[in-house]
């Protein structure tokens, strides 16, 4: 009950960007307050046939006081843990046990995908009292009942930066920094930051100027965010990232679905010199990725936006928290030789350690070349069999495959992720 909730202000101790985690909690024989559903419609959807608002079921109770800054928490299964489903639904309230005042709620990260942890960006003002209630989804298949998501999770928490003061290029963050921490060999990486409307207060601006973003497929501006740096003479690619090296740091942005715009000059004459919509859409790898060769002095701006969603009568931007990520080299700088075209087929994508390819034209078999982002050649594959299963060792992150045949030549990204 919400007079017995659980202390986890640790969860908020650590400093800017630094992960944390409380738990594992069992819901186990829990109990559920049914007075509570009226607030949770539109925002939980474990909705009984024939009922209007969802089942509070077996929920447990947690609190802790407001600082002032900005957090993300989710659920997830530390190790030893484990819930029906990852099947878990938030709400977040202040005020005490005895009136409470919903603030947001939350089913599931992505339900579309089978992500159904749930999750939350929000500001925690500073000396409020917030009580935080976990249930278990409520399962039935057509009108059968199929029992509620019960067992152990943990609640992970990290503290982001709010992207509210820098959402028009002449107010944009800067992030020099991020440049001076990549090397040849490391990856820098700057952030978290967050652009909710929940945690920053950054809400969908349908009307702004669309100049430089004609790739983005939604059409739509849904509140960008701006980042501005100058340029050292050196090529880069900048990536969306979820900021995790290791297992240290883990932020979510939803569905990962990102869209960038690159320009350089001035606020006032913008000059677009790049645009990205997904890494790869086929694959799903919907967080965005810009390369581009700086010129030393000249000043650079990054507009980070979110898709917009509809789904099933509902509207909103994806939004959430995360990172930049730069690497040295130009991923457009390889450039395809379209001699004949030639149509590459390779998968997954994802990879980890294997990967099939297959390509177009009369050719069985083809010569591989593997380039990083650098365009350092990193590995060569002859006389791969069209349709093979190709075994490599190749650290995470992002290459250019070139596929020569006798007649044709062609080129196509593909991303390790172990």
């Amino acid at each position: 009950m919400c007079s017995g909730a659980i202390d986890i202000s640790d969860l908020f101790a650590p400093g800017m960007g630094e992960g944390a985690s409380v738990g594992p909690y069992s819901n186990l024989e829990a109990t559920g307050d049914s007075t509570l559903a009226a607030d949770l419609v539109d925002f939980w959807f474990d909705i009984a046939p024939g009922e209007s608002e969802p089942t509070v079921d077996q929920n447990i109770w947690f609190k802790f006081t407001g600082d002032g800054n900005v957090y993300q928490i989710l659920t997830w299964n530390c190790p030893g843990s484990a819930i029906y489903s990852n099947d878990t639904q938030m709400a977040l309230y202040t005020g005490t046990c005895d009136s409470l005042s919903f603030v947001m709620g939350n089913d599931d990260m992505q339900p579309w995908w089978g992500w159904w942890h749930a999750w939350m960006d929000f500001k925690a003002e500073e000396g409020v009292e917030y009580y935080l209630m976990i249930d278990g989804f409520n399962h039935y298949e057509g009108g059968t009942w199929e029992g509620v998501a019960q067992g152990s999770f943990c609640i992970g928490g990290i503290q982001v930066e709010p992207m509210t003061d820098h959402v028009a290029c002449e107010s944009s963050r800067g992030i020099d920094d991020l440049f001076e921490a990549t090397t040849a060999s490391t990856p820098g990486f700057v952030g978290p930051f967050n652009d909710s409307p929940s945690g920053s207060g950054i809400e969908m601006n349908p009307n702004a100027d669309m100049l430089g973003a004609e790739c983005w497929t939604d059409g739509v501006d849904d509140g960008s965010v701006w980042f501005s740096w100058t340029g050292d003479g050196n090529p880069y690619t900048i990536t969306h990232s979820q900021c995790q090296e290791g297992d240290e740091t883990f932020v979510y942005y939803f569905a990962w679905d990102s869209q960038m715009a690159l320009y350089k000059g001035d606020c006032g004459e913008l000059i677009p010199i790049s645009c990205n919509e997904d890494i790869d859409f086929d694959a799903g790898s919907f967080w965005s990725q810009v390369g581009f060769n700086s010129e030393e002095g000249e000043t650079y701006y990054l507009r980070f936006d979110g898709y917009h969603w509809e789904n099933q009568g509902y509207e909103w931007k994806a939004s959430g928290a995360f990172c930049l990520r730069a690497d040295l080299g130009n991923i457009n700088g390889i450039e395809e030789d379209v001699r004949t075209e030639l149509v590459i087929d390779a998968y997954p994508n994802p990879a980890q350690n294997a990967l099939t390819l297959s390509w177009s034209g009369a050719d069985a078999t083809a010569d591989v070349l593997v380039f990083d982002l650098t365009g350092k050649q990193v590995a060569s594959w002859p006389n791969v069999q069209r349709g093979s299963q190709q075994q490599f060792d190749l650290p995470n992150g992002f290459y250019m495959l070139q596929i020569n045949t006798d007649d044709t030549t062609g080129v196509t990204r593909l991303q390790v992720l172990r």
